[in-house]
């Protein structure tokens, strides 16, 4: 005589299998749903969650879907944490999440505090001073300030800041 499916504990199995302390188990799932530890629940655990892979796969979406809003709002709050590791992190999940790639968006994250003018310009004169071509680039730029002042061609000012830069 064939064995009556038992669609009471069938179903009982897909909630264990996705949720509680059995979830992703289906041996565990199987016992827990009633099926006896003698009658190889591993077997018939692997069997229905074969037989039952679209509802799970289903099951595991709305369950997925119902928490998305709660896990973007705890994402939007990291963006704010007082934490610059915090920020970075939740800003580069939320960018891998979005498909953009670390090869398309390229982050440097400046370590240093912020600079008075005064170490602005200290910093300046010592480039100015070990890059022996920043000076005369320097000089153009300042020249070609002036020329923009006394108002040329806008194509001929174009052309001479690319002379200058290059």
């Amino acid at each position: 005589m064939p064995k009556k499916i038992d669609k009471e504990k069938e179903q009982k199995f897909v909630e264990y299998y996705c949720e509680g302390d059995t979830q992703g188990n289906a041996t565990q799932s199987c016992i827990k749903a009633g099926w006896s530890k003698d009658k190889s629940p591993r077997q018939m655990g692997a069997y229905l969650k074969k037989k039952y892979q679209i509802e799970i796969r289903e099951k595991n979406e709305e369950r997925i879907s119902s928490t998305s809003g709660m896990a973007i709002s705890v994402l939007q709050d990291l963006l704010h944490s007082e934490q610059d590791s915090v920020r970075l992190n939740t800003a580069k999940l939320i960018l891998e999440l979005g498909n953009f790639s670390s090869q398309t968006i390229n982050l440097n994250v400046d370590k240093m505090s912020a600079k008075t003018d005064d170490e602005l310009i200290l910093e300046l004169q010592t480039l100015i001073k070990t890059i022996p071509n920043l000076d005369p680039k320097l000089q153009g730029l300042k020249e070609l300030e002036e020329e923009e002042n006394e108002q040329i061609n806008p194509n001929e000012l174009e052309d001479k800041k690319n002379r200058i830069i290059n």
